[in-house]
């Protein structure tokens, strides 16, 4: 299926954004949530016991990072190892299902994807005092933070600052955002210097979609753009 950004679906996206509804992964409510931004919503990207609860919801998704994830190195042909960093709390099983799906289908497991845990704050016992669990080796990873959504890109800019204090790059750090909600938060990260992040589906796609299967009714579609054009960040 070709969706408004140019890109075609495959039958295992469609697949992947059914249970997305199924699930409740990304719903919409005629009661707005508010973002983190301050913005009143009527469309939400969950990521926490929606994904958690329903394994075969994790591991579609698994699947689909690793995708990208793959498609990124191949490109950059870059042969180090892949490590994931979620950021909390939403892209921590994220990075978690990723590994976890791509050990079991490369053919070198010892090579596959694997991730780091961020916390969300620093521990004041035990002996791991970072906010990252290991030290960084570039010369054997090459790190990915990867996070579930994106609106404004505020929680990415704090992100930066904790890799930073662990001796990870903050603005350099290469990131994968799982939607984009096409409010300009990849364009506005890179006018802060950042790198620009992967993006793996945006909003609008994924809306289309929902009204092409009859998922969501096109007066909900709707108002989610009209929503959307007019809180943008960029």
């Amino acid at each position: 299926m070709k969706v408004p950004s140019g890109e075609i679906f495959t039958e295992e996206d469609i697949e992947l954004l059914k249970l997305m509804a199924k699930y409740g992964f990304i719903r919409w409510s005629e009661e707005p949530y508010k973002l983190k931004s301050g913005i009143m919503s009527h469309v939400y990207v969950f990521g926490r016991e929606d994904l958690t609860d329903h394994p075969e919801l994790l591991v579609a998704i698994g699947r689909k990072i690793s995708e990208r994830v793959h498609q990124v190195m191949k490109r950059d042909k870059d042969t180090r190892q892949p490590c994931l960093i979620g950021i909390p709390i939403a892209g921590i099983p994220l990075a978690t299902a990723t590994s976890l799906y791509d050990a079991m289908h490369v053919k070198n497991p010892a090579q596959a994807i694997c991730y780091r845990i961020m916390r969300q704050k620093i521990k004041e016992h035990g002996a791991h005092h970072n906010w990252i669990d290991g030290r960084p080796d570039f010369k054997k990873y090459r790190y990915i933070a990867i996070d579930n959504v994106i609106a404004g890109g505020d929680s990415k800019i704090e992100a930066a600052e904790r890799f930073e204090n662990d001796g990870y790059p903050g603005k350099d750090l290469d990131q994968i955002i799982f939607i984009d909600r096409e409010q300009g938060g990849p364009e506005l990260l890179v006018k802060r210097g950042f790198k620009k992040p992967e993006i793996v589906f945006k909003l609008f796609d994924i809306t289309f979609v929902y009204e092409k299967l009859g998922l969501w009714s096109a007066e909900s579609i709707k108002k989610v753009e009209d929503e959307i054009k007019a809180h943008q960040f960029i």
